[in-house]
């Protein structure tokens, strides 16, 4: 990642302290965002094409938690904005899931990142 794309807060203290700076919970942490985040935006991208309610809210909701480990709170809020309207799947816009996606990738790389520098301190 370069640094025009660097997060504005330090994401990487807020991980370590959700992991009480340990660094095997933060490698299992980090294991289980890189895994849970890319499927909860799959559930979320098909739920809004198929107006499931029910999967878009626990998916967006779900997606919200993972972001607080480590996202500002303005991409909290772009999951938590996705979650408030999934009862009107039809108001949520391709433009907002699409954003979301930039959002987990952009996590994901940097928790990746965060997860090999942390093994290799080990």
């Amino acid at each position: 990642m370069d640094e025009s794309q660097s997060p504005s807060h330090d994401w990487r203290a807020q991980l370590s302290g959700h992991a009480g700076d340990h660094k095997e919970t933060l490698i299992a942490i980090s294991d289980a965002f890189l895994e849970e985040v890319p499927m909860l935006i799959g559930r979320i991208r098909t739920a809004t094409q198929s107006a499931d309610s029910r999967t878009l809210r626990t998916a967006a909701h779900t997606l919200k938690s993972c972001f607080r480990y480590v996202a500002s709170d303005d991409d909290v809020a772009a999951a938590a904005e996705v979650e408030r309207n999934a009862d009107s799947p039809d108001q949520i816009t391709p433009q907002q899931i699409d954003h979301l996606d930039q959002l987990a990738k952009k996590w994901c790389q940097c928790v990746a990142q965060l997860k090999a520098e942390t093994a290799d301190s080990m």
